[in-house]
């Protein structure tokens, strides 16, 4: 048998004759194994529960106490990686092919000579290192097969989601935390994921989380990648039970810089070896696909970017409106749309050429920019023409928007970086899904139109979609636009 097996693991000897047990101790202990003793079943069981399992019992069949038997069923019940080699003091097919059937690695006939308990412990060690190695090695291949999910995944904001998902289900757990730090994922959206929460315990959450009382990656131990002191009596106040003691905590790292973290709940089971290097192994992956996802969505935003005003082009507006539309239908809420023209914007071009026609547009996408919300979407749709897409927004609140826009326009002197103070109006339309429509191509035409409306009307206007509906100008179609 070759020397490979694992010399420190622990053998218990079970047997009620005390010679036996000193004989069998020794010639293992001749070979590096650590011996216990146990005179009978119960002695066994109990020194299992103060010490742990041992690696291999070797015991006695025939015992007053407790037979070898009800031993082994109670030991592959209770510790299932624990092996049993069975000694008889008599041949017994029967008692052999019991033993078997209860789970026993090994049956040996009394008297055994030294070498028959030797080869038998360091075959059974060995065909526990092989049998362990081998469910490792599925164990990964299985982690590795379940996060492809995230070598492919393109959008930064969906890669915390898709790794807790992928954890939750290899670790068999219910309940996770990701979160990422500010600023350190472009086109993560929301920084915060909770999964397994009811929504009151969500919302209790998201807001200890944001303001940075709870779930912080700052405060991992990021050596050990693990600390949760304190995190079960803040949870247990929230009236979130915990279910136990036991948390998995991991950093979240990009190109060598902290991004965010995870924490799983062990819900009353604590995480073993396995399912902690494959939660590692996941994290692994989200870290790749994190940063990948973060160059994909750069090279993207490049070639959906106005080269003028460094906004969003009308392509990107228009794939990014009909998402935003299906977004809203899908879970019943607003969103509104603006449309907006520079008023006689030729004339600037016209008397101070291109050059600083391109910088007064670039100073009027940053005025937008700096008017909405992270959320919300800017975009130069064409000329002079923007378009700025407000989520989550009523009707109501949209007109306020414009108008605030359109008096910030009115009262901006653009070109002082050139020694000029050019004064400049824009005409405003907004529509609102879906009274207003609900695809993307009907919202932008009735903004649009709501903007001519109010070129028609004297320009320097905010004009609603409504107004379409009750006022429609006969001459409309014959005012230029500018």
């Amino acid at each position: 048998m070759a020397e490979t097996v694992h010399m420190e693991k622990r053998i218990l000897v079970v047997d009620d004759d005390r010679l036996i047990r000193q004989l069998v101790r020794d010639a293992l202990e001749g070979e590096g194994f650590r011996v216990g003793e146990a005179a009978s079943g119960p002695e066994a069981i109990e020194r299992m529960r103060a010490e742990g399992p041992p690696a291999i019992v070797l015991s006695d069949l025939s015992m007053r106490e407790m037979d070898g038997l009800a031993l082994l069923e109670h030991i592959k019940t209770d510790y299932p990686k624990t092996d049993v080699i069975i000694l008889a003091g008599y041949a017994s097919l029967e008692s052999a092919l019991q033993a078997m059937r209860l789970g026993a690695a090994d049956y040996l006939r009394k008297p055994v000579r030294d070498s028959e308990v030797i080869y038998a412990v360091k075959r059974t060690a060995l065909r526990r290192r092989l049998l362990d190695e081998n469910s490792s090695l599925r164990t990964r291949l299985q982690a590795f097969e379940a996060t492809r999910v995230l070598t492919n995944c393109i959008e930064p904001t969906d890669v915390i989601p898709l790794a807790l998902d992928i954890i939750l289900r290899m670790t068999n757990r219910g309940r996770a935390v990701g979160t990422i730090v500010p600023g350190t994922a472009v086109g993560v959206l929301d920084p915060t994921c909770l999964v397994g929460f009811d929504d009151a315990a969500a919302a209790r959450l998201r807001d200890h989380i944001e303001r940075g009382k709870l779930f912080q990656p700052s405060t991992l131990e990021i050596e050990s990648g693990s600390e949760t002191a304190g995190l079960q009596e803040r949870l247990v106040e929230l009236g979130i039970d915990p279910g136990s003691d036991d948390m998995l905590a991991r950093s979240l790292r990009t190109n060598g810089t902290l991004a965010g973290g995870i924490w799983v709940l062990a819900d009353g089971r604590p995480f073993d070896e396995g399912e902690i290097h494959s939660a590692e192994l996941v994290l692994a992956q989200a870290e790749l696909a994190l940063i990948n996802a973060q160059r994909f969505l750069k090279a993207r935003e490049k070639a959906f970017v106005d080269d003028v005003t460094d906004l969003y082009n009308v392509r990107y507006l228009l794939s990014a409106l009909d998402r935003e539309v299906n977004r809203a239908g899908r879970a019943n809420l607003k969103l509104s749309v603006l449309f907006l023209d520079l008023d006689r914007f030729k004339s600037v071009n016209d008397s101070h050429g291109h050059l600083v026609g391109s910088r007064v547009l670039k100073d009027f996408g940053g005025l937008l920019q700096d008017s909405i919300r992270a959320i919300d979407t800017v975009g130069r749709y064409g000329g002079d023409e923007f378009t700025i897409l407000l989520v989550d927004t009523d009707h109501e609140g949209a007109m306020n928007v414009a108008e605030r826009i359109r008096a910030m326009v009115e009262e901006t002197r653009f070109g002082a970086d050139r020694g000029l103070a050019l004064e400049l109006t824009v005409s405003i339309g907004v529509s609102t899904f879906p009274q207003h429509g609900d695809t993307h191509e009907a919202l932008i035409d009735f903004a649009d139109k709501a903007m001519y409306l109010g070129k028609a009307q004297g320009r320097n206007l905010v004009c609603s979609a409504d107004e379409l509906i009750s006022a429609t100008s006969p001459g409309l179609s014959n005012v230029p636009r500018g």
